[in-house]
């Protein structure tokens, strides 16, 4: 939570302002949208103005019929609908632990002795999917203490729109207040996949109704208490310092390391590992990924591969592997949307929930083989070195594999070959010479 000046947002503002309440026959069906980005000053001047406001929608113009769940990308902010309320506004605000960046008295305020008005609670990070702006609703809901029931039920979903007031008896606060996530994370559950697969309630799209998939890890909530609440308290890199001996990193299925003396080390036919791609320089780092680059997909990949390779891991070590990926190989540096420990939540609760039967084609590798480290050690060698070495043993021991004394040089190549095996007759005749195999059929 800051207060800022210096905050602007993107909004799909209504391209006709009103100074009444626009009418829902004649009116509200023929509205239409443009993207606009703004600040909190022109916020709420539209909203005097009399325009209407909705979040961002995947055309940058639309009308109300695009205005759709599924058309909705992202919302800089959370508008609430305080509908039928016994309280006035100004005295609402004051029994508010967390203060809306923008509060305003609609239309009918004091209709029938009724109170009505909107808070907008702005935010530094963008709010994606209907299911998080649920979330969100009820996050500052709890975190006010207020009911659900004292708003407009239409306030939880996030492709609402939302008149502004031109009339002249508007009144506007303005706190200049934008809020975080993390703000909000001691009050933030599900409260979407808790409610809307029971709640058939009509103001709640029946595409958000949730309905779980087959072969699915339910566990996906904390474990250890104490875990949990260093995860939110605590900064990334601590949590992965103090946890590092608890929760290993998985990156690759369990191999056998032979002794010292093999240069190379096997993979299993099933072997799944994350690959990284490295510079080329001397600092030996993993190239991060950066914003633009699929970040958030490579996370959820990333999380899928590691419940392939161990598929009892747990919430807490998922989590904590997602948090690493994130601290070590994935960029926050320039990026618009910032990918931090909310987000690795969600991440991996999507992850515990996923149907593992669609991603068996990730299973395997192209890789037969890496260079065994500890023979680099007792031989003092580079990887580079040992590679040319254990290339050259496993060709050797391939060639082993399919020789047949019984064919000339000439067949055993063409035997070879047909299995896969390419091998030049010198290679071969090298090969039976460091093998001290004289004995063999002449050429034909």
């Amino acid at each position: 939570m800051k207060n800022t000046l210096d905050y602007t947002f993107e909004v799909s503002l209504s391209s006709q302002k009103f100074n009444r309440k626009p009418d829902r026959e004649t009116e509200v069906g023929r509205l239409r949208f443009y993207k606009v980005r703004t600040d909190i000053e022109g916020m709420t001047k539209a909203i005097a103005n009399g325009y209407c406001y909705a979040p961002i929608f995947n055309l940058s113009s639309f009308g109300m019929r695009d205005k759709t769940d599924n058309n909705f990308i992202y919302s800089s902010f959370i508008s609430i609908d305080i509908d039928h309320s016994k309280v006035d506004m100004t005295s609402m605000i004051q029994t508010l632990q967390h203060k809306p960046t923008i509060a305003y008295t609609s239309c009918n305020d004091g209709v029938n002795g009724e109170c009505k008005y909107r808070f907008i609670y702005c935010f530094d990070e963008h709010i994606e999917g209907c299911q998080e702006y649920y979330n969100y609703v009820y996050a500052i809901l709890e975190a006010n203490h207020l009911c659900i029931d004292g708003i407009d039920k239409r306030s939880l979903k996030a492709s609402q729109y939302y008149n502004g007031n031109g009339c002249s008896n508007c009144t506007i606060n303005t706190s200049h207040i934008v809020y975080s996530k993390h703000d909000f994370i001691d009050y933030y559950k599900d409260y979407y996949h808790i409610n809307c697969t029971d709640d058939k309630d009509e103001s709640v799209s029946e595409n958000h109704i949730y309905t779980p998939t087959y072969n699915m890890n339910l566990n996906d909530t904390f474990v250890d208490k104490q875990f949990e609440e260093d995860y939110w308290n605590m900064k990334m890199e601590d949590v992965i310092t103090k946890y590092f001996d608890t929760y290993p990193n998985i990156e690759h299925t369990p191999i056998d390391i032979p002794n010292d003396d093999t240069p190379y080390i096997l993979f299993p036919c099933d072997y799944i590992e994350i690959r990284r791609y490295w510079r080329k320089n001397k600092d030996g780092r993993a190239v991060k990924i950066k914003d633009g680059e699929g970040r958030r997909h490579k996370l959820y990949l990333n999380g899928i591969l590691r419940r392939l390779i161990t598929p009892s891991i747990t919430f807490d070590n998922l989590i904590y592997n997602l948090l690493y990926e994130l601290v070590y190989y994935i960029s926050n540096y320039d990026a618009e949307n910032i990918i931090g420990k909310k987000d690795i939540f969600c991440i991996a609760k999507d992850v515990m929930k996923a149907d593992m039967t669609q991603y068996n084609n990730l299973k395997g590798t192209s890789r037969r083989y890496m260079v065994n480290p500890n023979y680099c050690v007792k031989y003092g060698m580079t990887k580079n070195q040992v590679k040319n070495i254990a290339a050259k043993q496993l060709r050797g021991d391939r060639i082993g594999e399919l020789y047949d004394c019984r064919l000339s040089d000439k067949e055993n190549v063409e035997a070879m070959k047909n299995n896969g095996l390419e091998v030049s007759l010198s290679t071969l005749k090298r090969w039976r010479k460091d093998n001290c195999i004289t004995m063999y059929m002449k050429e034909k």
